[in-house]
């Protein structure tokens, strides 16, 4: 796929949610001589490409410089006999910032259904990958063209996941709510803390929560009894007492035209969970939730103050050529929250 990062500003988007982007040639990946985003930190992205089958590579790019790294931390195939595992496309890899050096560090992650895992981090500017303790708990997983992608949230120097008790072969209709747990990681002492969800989660939802990054405070959100979508705030990270209920949205008052709990292809005894409305940041006055959907073409502006939503209808001037023929949309269900910093990559 062609793909390239579309900088939008919040403020251009809640004053005009239907707009026309024009693409930067610098900020196509094929340019920086990679193929995807791990993660943003600080005004840094980070970018991961090489040759999938063999090894995968690393850079930092600065958008607001224009300024990139060169290529660093190969991560190759395991040799025959090593314990990690020599399958690329099993590792998950995520990224942020030890506050307390400033050291930046990437975190690789391995999870497989036989219960077997290992986690491995680099401190950029060594450029020796070390094994670490593994998760102590599995980490909430979605497929992403066959792989296995642990979505992480940075936040004040850790990386946060949601994640399983004792479960690895996972059926979603059979979890307990019990089983779910925040598990961070804290990129300075490299260890991990569990925390439970709030108390008040207290019954399977319709579908999976979401573990997400709002207002500065660690997020969780979860559709409930399929009438509201509800969004609690972990006011201290990691007291867990401190979740504390941001919103409770009722569905009737997002757009109506949504299929949140069904899908057509399905068959009646199956359940999907597949649609996500994961809660991205709040407008500078907080009484506009931008929210972002699984289903990719559009993001969703709500004014909770107003009980008022619209979506974004947002294209690019720029053709994308994929399997499927060409498109020009944005695929919001990848949007990231980005903020422009003079870092620099060195």
């Amino acid at each position: 796929m062609d793909c390239s990062v579309v900088p939008y500003s919040l403020n251009s988007l809640i004053q005009n949610s239907s707009f026309t982007l024009s693409v930067d040639p610098c900020y196509h990946l094929s340019d920086q001589g990679c193929s995807s985003i791990v993660g943003n930190c600080n005004g840094l992205i980070l970018l991961a490409g090489g040759d999938d089958s063999q090894v995968v590579n690393f850079c930092l790019w600065n958008p607001a410089t224009r300024v990139t790294s060169q290529n660093f931390g190969d991560f190759c195939r395991s040799p025959r006999g090593h314990p990690f595992p020599d399958d690329l496309d099993l590792y998950s890899f995520t990224f942020g910032c030890d506050i307390s050096t400033g050291t930046y560090k990437i975190v690789a992650s391995y999870y497989d259904l036989d219960g077997q895992h290992t986690s491995r981090i680099l401190s950029i500017g060594d450029n020796v990958w070390r094994q670490i303790q593994s998760f102590p708990v599995v980490p909430l997983h979605f497929y992403l063209g066959g792989k296995a992608v642990h979505d992480a949230v940075y936040l004040s120097g850790t990386l946060n996941w949601l994640a399983i008790h004792n479960e690895f072969d996972y059926d979603i209709k059979n979890l307990r709510v019990e089983q779910f747990v925040v598990v961070s990681f804290d990129l300075g002492t490299e260890t991990f803390s569990q925390y439970r969800l709030p108390r008040d989660f207290d019954e399977m939802p319709p579908m999976m929560p979401i573990v997400s990054e709002l207002g500065g405070f660690l997020c969780c959100s979860y559709f409930y009894k399929e009438t509201d979508f509800l969004i609690w705030q972990m006011k201290e990270l990691g007291v867990e007492d401190s979740w504390t209920q941001f919103l409770k949205i009722n569905l009737q008052n997002l757009p109506r035209n949504y299929d949140y709990f069904s899908n057509e292809d399905s068959s009646d005894d199956e359940i999907k969970y597949q649609f996500e409305l994961v809660p991205m940041l709040l407008y500078e006055d907080d009484d506009t939730l931008v929210l972002r959907s699984s289903q990719g073409s559009e993001a969703i502006l709500y004014n909770w103050r107003e009980n008022r939503a619209e979506r974004t209808k947002l294209t690019t001037s720029s053709t994308i050529i994929n399997d499927n023929g060409t498109s020009n949309s944005i695929l919001w269900c990848s949007a990231k929250v980005y903020v422009e910093s003079l870092v620099s990559i060195f």
